[in-house]
C-alpha cells in the first residue's frame, strides 16, 4: 500500500511525529534568540508561562513555526484559535500539554 506524504488519512499521525515537529520548531526558534532567552528542547520542556523565557510574541512565532512544519507534512492546523484561548489552562504551557492539544486537533480534522 503506497501513500503520498500529503495523504495523512492513509497513515495516522503518530505522537512521536508531532513531538518531533514541536521540538524541531523550538530548536528553530532558539536560533534567533540570545543564550539567556533559549527554550529548553525536551519532551517535558515548559513553553509559555512563569517557567519559560518566552513572551507572547515568541509564542506566536513558535506556533507559526509549528503550523508551517505541519503544513509541510500535509496537515493544515490552526493552533491559536478560539478553542485554545478559551481553555481554563493554556494548551501551550509545556510540550506535553501542547502534544495533547495537537493530537485533539489532528483527530478532529476531516
Amino acid at each position: 500500500m503506497s501513500s503520498t506524504p500529503s495523504d495523512d488519512t492513509a497513515h495516522p499521525v503518530e505522537t512521536a511525529e508531532l513531538q518531533a515537529v514541536v521540538l524541531e520548531s523550538i530548536a528553530q526558534l532558539n536560533r534567533s534568540r540570545t543564550p539567556g532567552e533559549q527554550l529548553e528542547v525536551s519532551p517535558t520542556a515548559p513553553i509559555f508561562g512563569n517557567a519559560s523565557p518566552l513572551d507572547s510574541l515568541g509564542l506566536v512565532a513558535l506556533l507559526i513555526e509549528i503550523e508551517e512544519r505541519l503544513a509541510d507534512r500535509g496537515m493544515t492546523i490552526t493552533l491559536a484559535n478560539e478553542r485554545a484561548m478559551s481553555r481554563a489552562r493554556s494548551p501551550f504551557r509545556d510540550v506535553p500539554t501542547l502534544l495533547t492539544y495537537l493530537e485533539e486537533l489532528v483527530a478532529q480534522r476531516p
